[in-house]
């Protein structure tokens, strides 16, 4: 592992999104984080379709270090290949120029869980509605990462105000 010529097979992806439904607050119950995120307490994101310039924005915010720590926020903009259906295979982008794959690997039918990878797999979130997932609907996604190859022994639960 870590050789140059391992390769990675792609990652397995939802086929269709409704647009409009994956619209709206969605916490992050497990994360292999960025540099940016490590140490996030109540992660979420909040995703509004922008229909003029016919792309996602994201408000990501969380507190930093603790519970009651200054709020952070980093702003993204999500790409998608179409609406109002779109695949799974979005764009990130924190900042002009840069766009980065954006996995959108499993989504719940009724839109109250999913799970986002990164090719590399060098980062992952498991988000849901809620502050807190189904134990088995977090378990299964878990599973999901190990069989594509996620070391999910890096996979951090962060802390949500009750």
């Amino acid at each position: 592992m870590g050789s140059s010529s391992t390769k990675l097979a792609p990652l397995r992806t939802v086929t269709e999104v409704d647009v409009e439904k994956f619209m709206g607050t969605w916490y992050v119950v497990g994360v292999i984080p960025t540099y940016f995120e490590k140490g996030a307490h109540n992660p979420v994101e909040k995703y509004t379709f922008d229909k003029d310039k016919k792309v996602i924005a994201v408000d990501f915010r969380f507190n930093a270090g603790k519970l009651d720590g200054k709020e952070k926020s980093i702003p993204q903009t999500l790409y998608t290949d179409g609406y109002p259906k779109c695949s799974g295979h979005m764009k990130a982008s924190p900042m002009w120029p840069i766009k980065l794959p954006y996995e959108l690997m499993e989504l719940s039918e009724d839109y109250a869980n999913c799970m986002v990878g990164y090719p590399s797999r060098a980062y992952l979130w498991i988000m849901s509605r809620s502050k807190k997932m189904d134990a088995n609907v977090y378990d299964g996604y878990v599973k999901i990462a190990a069989e594509q190859d996620y070391d999910v022994s890096k996979i951090v639960v962060p802390p949500h105000s009750e």
